[in-house]
């Protein structure tokens, strides 16, 4: 019976979920509040929606490591072109989708056609991706975005009357909900689903199955920089500046969402319901630890605990596909 759980990987996070929810909701004052939740899950939209390419990617057996050097890039030429381009802001927002496209295939031509190992072209394109938009913008910050464009990721949708005060449903969840949607018609009702974990479990076979291989992995990295150019219209949004030395960290944010949810880091698994579970346990960790005040391994003690739930989830997933495998 535990194991038929422990196999139900997704209904077993979600469990997850609640019982931390239900922990901090006990132990931390103020977690529970609908205000701060609401508030706090703002920044979980960027993580999350570049989680979800990611994990098509990793399903491959790919990795993609330049995602904060993209959103960078992308706000910073969404920025420039605003201000100093005079560009519409609708506009200046399409071309900073264009560019993170742009630099998805890069990744992805380098990579797939080349054959050139993801994680070294992509190691590389996240310090050329920085450099560029350091250069661009002169290590500057760019302000003075119009208000419209702000609700983006500071409105809301709707608001409601709490006993706190008004409190409302975030306006950029509902682009977190497309990217979730999108990617599980993707990987579960589609045949690119079923090609993309083929590739992960065994290229070669993949290849002699017809499979053009070397499109499919290019086709996801570009997807995946294209989603990073609209994140970075969201992150720009939340904090209604763009800078260069932004999103720093955001890939280890985002692949500790994809392992914790389940998907396999050495690919030939993968589950964007699990990556959306593992966006809520990664962030409601931080989120409670933070109201916590829990500083007692310093002020890198979220990362620390990421980075120690990443390696124990890895191994576990690892463990639990082989343990598959062995009973099937």
């Amino acid at each position: 019976m535990i194991r038929r759980v422990l196999a139900m990987r997704e209904a077993a996070l979600a469990l997850v979920v609640l019982a931390l929810f239900a922990v901090f909701a006990f132990t931390v004052e103020g977690f529970a509040d609908w205000f701060n939740l609401c508030e706090q899950s703002r920044h979980w939209i960027v993580p999350g929606m570049i989680a979800v390419p990611m994990t098509l990617i990793i399903t491959t057996a790919g990795i993609d490591l330049s995602v904060g050097s993209m959103v960078a890039l992308c706000g910073t030429v969404l920025g420039l072109l605003y201000r100093d381009a005079q560009w519409p802001i609708a506009l200046a927002a399409m071309a900073a989708v264009l560019v993170g496209l742009s630099c998805g295939t890069l990744n992805g031509v380098v990579s797939s056609y080349l054959g050139i190992p993801p994680l070294v072209v992509t190691l590389a394109t996240m310090a050329l991706f920085r450099g560029v938009a350091m250069g661009l913008s002169q290590a500057e910050p760019v302000t003075g975005f119009p208000a419209g464009f702000r609700w983006l990721s500071q409105g809301d949708l709707f608001t409601i009357q709490g006993s706190g005060g008004p409190v409302g449903l975030p306006a950029p969840l509902v682009a977190l909900v497309f990217a979730v949607l999108l990617g599980w018609i993707v990987m579960r009702r589609s045949w690119m689903g079923r090609y993309i974990e083929f590739i992960g479990d065994n290229e070669t076979a993949a290849r002699f199955a017809a499979i053009d291989t070397r499109l499919v992995k290019c086709g996801l990295y570009a997807a995946c920089g294209a989603i990073c150019g609209l994140a970075a219209i969201f992150h720009t949004a939340l904090f209604a500046t763009a800078k260069a030395d932004t999103a720093q960290g955001l890939e280890l944010s985002v692949i500790a969402c994809v392992v914790v949810g389940g998907t396999r880091i050495s690919g030939g698994r993968g589950t964007v319901i699990g990556t959306l579970f593992g966006l809520l346990i990664i962030g409601m960790l931080g989120f409670g630890l933070d109201m916590a005040e829990v500083d007692w391994l310093g002020s890198q003690h979220i990362v620390i605990f990421v980075g120690a739930l990443v390696i124990v989830t890895a191994i576990f997933n690892e463990w639990m596909a082989r343990w598959k495998g062995d009973h099937q």
